[in-house]
């Protein structure tokens, strides 16, 4: 068992990063068709984000990555297996998370933070849930962190 998991620590991790900049491309070329919306006052036409429709798009790929991940290429492996390599995960998105927020002020780690936001924008319904319902926003991210180990739901029962 022990060998299982110094070979599948890396997947949950890697599957994450790749179905977050995936979602960060869909919502960057579909968004504008799929959320934008153009009011229209006498001459002036003002181009807005439609939040509830961009909240259901981002609702839409966290469930497709979820399913995608649970039921797809994560099925062969154990649901503590999965628990580990999420945790990697988790661990990473906690101290990068905090990294970036308390050590805001400089440009190198505001570049990270920018490239690190596209490779995690898959769990980004819960900052947006968050907002939207007046909550904290660490609410909103300690959520988002944690939702790695949801993956541990469609794991299988040990060997």
């Amino acid at each position: 068992m022990r060998q299982a998991l110094k070979d599948s620590w890396w997947k949950v991790p890697l599957y994450c990063a790749a179905a977050g900049w995936i979602s960060y491309q869909i919502k960057i070329r579909l968004g504008p068709f799929l959320a934008m919306t153009r009011l229209s006052d006498g001459d002036s036409v003002t181009v807005a984000l439609d939040q509830t429709r961009w909240m259901l798009l981002s609702a839409v790929l966290f469930l497709a990555v979820l399913l995608a991940g649970g039921l797809g290429f994560f099925r062969r492996m154990t649901r503590q297996e999965l628990f580990a390599s999420s945790t990697v995960l988790v661990v990473w998105n906690v101290a990068s998370g905090l990294l970036t927020t308390f050590l805001s002020g400089s440009g190198i780690l505001v570049s990270a933070a920018l490239f690190l936001a596209q490779l995690e924008d898959w769990r980004s319904i819960f900052s947006q849930l968050a907002s939207a319902a007046g909550l904290s926003p660490w609410l909103g991210a300690a959520a988002g962190w944690a939702s790695p180990w949801l993956f541990v739901l469609f794991g299988r029962s040990s060997d």
